[in-house]
């Protein structure tokens, strides 16, 4: 292996994106060793992932507040080189496929220190403001208490509209809890206020969080390694199912701001501040706003663009999973190339490779093409051609 520079590297010196590549390893009919297809391993968790994806209702306009613990359990060693950078990493990445799976949803972030929990941003829809401040602190303290966490997003949410659907996705290092009260009534004010609350834990599992999970119709996971953990923090990040009496339809009255000039000089509702354009002007009362979407602080109307609302289509309408077409089956007339990426299907024995089916215009579809209709262009390019 080579590095950019063209020189030889050690074995001890290469990166692996695998640490515990050994685990994975395959024999073949012989008992020989063979290469390691990392790309079929990555299909095989993806098709799990898309074919769980029931056609159900959906809520598309999320609150979720992330509490992120970091007390002293969180400088644990067990993940390199700590809980702490482990969870920061993976939460600015899920903090983007969040907005990227959700444009009309909302995020803040609170943490756990010293037995008190601290709200580090308001509940806004700007990825990039949430990972600046949530990289600014992070320190590692004290003890956690879950409760106190629980009661500070559970006075923020409860005023969020009836729309909106309110989520709690915490993630716990710690083994205990300090509370300076019952957390059992804790839980039930957020099951009566339909917070749905998940848990996602670094070291053992737990039974209170457990218990909060059940209550109020969250899931509960431990991570076992960093690549698990990065796993099932991204399974967050599309919309949960809506839970039945939560699921009430609502009509929402919505406005399409255009952008401010970018000479004008006028007041920020969100900040206070006196800014300079790249602005938008609420339709409603004239008040100019920093980003999308948001609730203008004035008048009280939501505030999207036109592209967010298209983005969050894909939600209602998802492409169907593809059928697979296994190497024994030959391939049909005209299916000899992927007709998407337009690579060829055969391997070099004239054998054909695994590969996909759309069900409804037939065409065939690389593993790579495959993933990235269902998770990133959300159509499929054989049935657009026809229309």
């Amino acid at each position: 292996e080579e590095d950019e520079g063209g020189e030889v590297l050690e074995a001890w010196e290469r990166a692996y994106a695998d640490e515990r590549s050994w685990e994975s390893l395959q024999e073949d009919e012989s008992g020989l060793l063979r290469p390691v297809d990392t790309k079929t391993l990555v299909h095989a968790q993806y098709r799990r992932r898309l074919l769980a994806a029931a056609r159900i209702q959906k809520g598309l306009i999320r609150y979720l507040y992330i509490v992120i613990d970091l007390s002293r359990a969180a400088s644990e060693m067990d993940y390199r080189p700590s809980r702490m950078a482990v969870v920061a990493k993976h939460a600015e990445a899920f903090i983007r496929e969040f907005f990227d799976q959700n444009p009309l949803s909302h995020v803040g972030l609170v943490t756990i220190k010293d037995g008190i929990a601290h709200r580090l941003t308001e509940i806004g829809g700007s990825p990039e403001s949430q990972i600046k401040a949530l990289m600014g602190k992070l320190e590692c303290s004290g003890d956690s208490s879950l409760q106190n966490a629980l009661d500070l997003v559970h006075g923020y949410l409860d005023q969020v509209p009836s729309y909106g659907h309110k989520e709690v996705l915490i993630l716990y290092s710690a083994l205990n809890t300090f509370d300076p009260g019952d957390i059992t009534e804790t839980i039930a004010k957020c099951k009566k206020s339909k917070i749905r609350c998940s848990v996602i834990g670094l070291a053992a599992e737990i039974f209170i969080c457990k218990h909060l999970c059940e209550e109020t119709g969250g899931s509960y996971t431990v991570a076992l390694d960093e690549s698990h953990f990065k796993e099932l923090l991204l399974e967050h990040a599309p919309p949960p199912p809506a839970i039945a009496e939560y699921a009430a339809a609502n009509l929402i009255k919505m406005g399409f701001p255009q952008r401010g000039a970018e000479e004008l000089i006028s007041i920020c509702s969100c900040h206070k501040k006196i800014k300079s354009g790249a602005g938008y002007i609420c339709p409603r009362c004239k008040v100019n706003v920093c980003e999308l979407p948001t609730e203008c602080r004035t008048c009280g109307l939501t505030l999207v663009s036109s592209p967010h609302l298209a983005r969050s289509y894909h939600h209602l309408f998802p492409v169907p999973p593809f059928d697979e077409v296994t190497p024994v089956n030959r391939i049909q007339r005209g299916g000899q190339i992927c007709f998407s990426c337009q690579q060829s299907l055969y391997n070099p024995d004239g054998q054909s490779n695994l590969h996909v089916r759309c069900p409804k215009c037939n065409q065939h579809f690389c593993l790579d093409c495959d993933i990235y209709i269902h998770e990133s262009l959300h159509n499929c390019p054989g049935c657009e051609s026809q229309r």
